[in-house]
């Protein structure tokens, strides 16, 4: 397959997902956001760290524990300059960690808004690859992903897969999870209309 015919999607995520338990100032379980903030506490040289979220309702705050008790010394400097600066991109990667919050929250809501950056595809190719990019996973599905880049209906999408039209690589389910660098091949011309318009 020559390169003009591999695509890259990259799916965006514009907001951290947002977490359920019980609130101590509401009495209630309700939904916290990620405030994008650390917080840390030294005691000499041992360090406790989390992740802030606020109850939506009161702005109270939960903490999500990061590391707990660690020896300074055992974490590198440069993650230390990011928690104590509060850096995006490692505030995201901690508040993506979907299962670990699972065992600490009564619920993890994933769906969030997210965008698919793609490009447009070859309307002379009759086989092609997309590419997905997705840094931060929010369980979204395989078969919701390919019904949106096509513009069909689920049932459509797991029909071609299982008439070889939809090909995955890996070969996993269509009801699987999205994971980074999974590659769909789509084969054959129905594509182009829904797709390049």
């Amino acid at each position: 397959m020559s390169f003009h015919h591999l695509f890259t999607y990259e799916i965006i995520a514009l907001e951290t997902p947002y977490i359920k338990r019980n609130c101590s100032k509401c009495k209630t379980n309700t939904e916290f956001y990620c405030s994008e903030k650390f917080r840390m506490n030294a005691n000499q040289k041992l360090v406790d760290i989390w992740l802030i979220y606020n109850c939506i309702h009161c702005e109270g705050t939960w903490n999500y524990p990061i590391l707990s008790r660690v020896n300074i010394n055992k974490i590198e400097s440069t993650l230390i300059q990011k928690f104590m600066n509060n850096d995006k991109e490692t505030i995201w990667y901690y508040a993506f960690q979907i299962n670990k919050l699972r065992k600490l929250c009564n619920d993890v809501n994933t769906d969030i808004r997210y965008e698919l950056r793609k490009e447009k595809l070859n309307p002379l190719s009759s086989e092609v690859t997309i590419r997905i990019c997705y840094k931060y996973d929010f369980g979204l599905r395989i078969d919701k992903l390919i019904a949106e880049i096509f513009a069909i209906s689920r049932s459509k999408v797991n029909e071609l897969s299982q008439n070889g039209t939809i090909l995955l690589n890996p070969n996993i389910k269509m009801k699987s999870k999205v994971i980074d660098e999974l590659q769909i091949t789509v084969i054959g011309d129905w594509y182009k209309v829904d797709a390049l318009t």
